[in-house]
């Protein structure tokens, strides 16, 4: 049977995914991945006259308000993963990663099952205000 034109392109409004294009987020997206970028091109100039220093990565923490991102662009890691991997930190009770993180210097001591998975608020805010938190990050990527 032969299907008419109309019934054509109701098959294809119906089966077909379709993109909204919003000028306004696609400007918002495109400044903040160019602040990204450029973050990292600043990042690999400093690392190329100063050499490979922890300090770099801390001050692009504490300086840089997409400093994070960068980080974990520049690492291959999700934001995702990485509140999943600040979540696990949270949980174990393991010497030698808290250490590592200086763990006992930003997060609460809370029943296992009472730890919630931390938004994006909260690890910026600490990122923000608690320097031990920032080493602990760059601790866990560089050592």
């Amino acid at each position: 049977m032969m299907r008419t034109t109309d019934e054509k392109f109701q098959t294809i409004i119906e089966k077909n995914t379709f993109y909204f294009y919003n000028p306004i987020f696609q400007e918002k997206y495109e400044s903040y991945l160019t602040s990204v970028k450029e973050t990292l091109l600043v990042l690999k100039n400093r690392i190329e006259i100063e050499g490979l220093q922890k300090s770099h990565f801390l001050d692009l923490l504490a300086e840089k308000e997409h400093g994070l991102a960068a980080i974990l662009a520049l690492t291959g890691f999700s934001n995702e993963f990485f509140k999943r991997l600040i979540t696990i930190i949270r949980a174990v009770d393991d010497s030698e990663l808290s250490r590592l993180v200086l763990k006992d210097k930003w997060s609460e001591m809370v029943p296992v099952e009472n730890i919630s998975e931390w938004g994006d608020k909260t690890i910026h805010g600490l990122i923000r205000t608690n320097e031990h938190f920032r080493m602990g990050i760059v601790n866990s990527f560089a050592r």
